[in-house]
């Protein structure tokens, strides 16, 4: 009987594998797994650099899009009480004045009727003031500029600028270069046009 199940088990052509041939198997199979990993890691730190990247962007777009309603309404005086649009204007800060609630006056807190943003290079940070709280708006960044344009867009003299320049600006360009918290640089730059000039 015993030679009956040995002979069952030692069918022609069938065989197991070898210590070799189990080394070679389990050796191909970890390189591929080697290569999978290291595919799925780096797609892994490609979406998170692309994620903050784009997350840092949409900061940065909603900083704009803040200033950009801000500078375009400067220098609103719909009771011509004669104040300056711009009471200061510097390569990386800024103050604009407006009378939104048309009271004849650009002082009051509520609407913001002067605004200041500076550049704090030591910290990174753009800081927004209404007159009565500093508030940072948006971190990271490596540079700001603000450059200043007249009607027929030339650059308007070195910064910061006299009151006549400050009469003359039409157009404020405002680049800012920052970078995630990953390092990946990100730009933007925008040109606004002062509709009250």
């Amino acid at each position: 009987m015993m030679n009956r199940i040995r002979k069952m088990w030692r069918r022609p052509g069938r065989r197991g594998l070898t210590l070799v041939e189990l080394m070679i198997s389990l050796s191909v199979f970890g390189v591929i797994m080697a290569v999978v990993f290291s595919f799925l890691t780096g797609a892994r730190n490609s979406y998170q650099e692309t994620r903050e990247k784009v997350q840092y962007q949409q900061s940065m777009r909603a900083v704009m899009s803040l200033m950009t309603r801000e500078v375009r309404s400067t220098g609103c005086d719909p009771t011509s009480a004669g104040f300056d649009a711009f009471s200061f204007a510097g390569t990386s800060s800024m103050q604009c004045n407006m009378d939104l609630n048309g009271d004849g006056d650009a002082t009051d807190v509520a609407p913001d009727e002067t605004v200041t943003y500076a550049y704090n290079a030591g910290t990174g940070e753009l800081l927004r003031f209404d007159g009565a709280v500093a508030m940072i708006v948006l971190r990271g960044i490596n540079n700001l500029t603000f450059t200043y344009y007249d009607a027929a867009g030339a650059v308007l003299g070195a910064t910061p600028l006299n009151a006549v320049d400050r009469s003359l600006v039409r157009y404020v360009e405002v680049m800012l270069d920052g970078e995630t918290d990953s390092g990946e640089p990100v730009s933007y730059t925008t040109r606004i046009a002062v509709r009250n000039g």
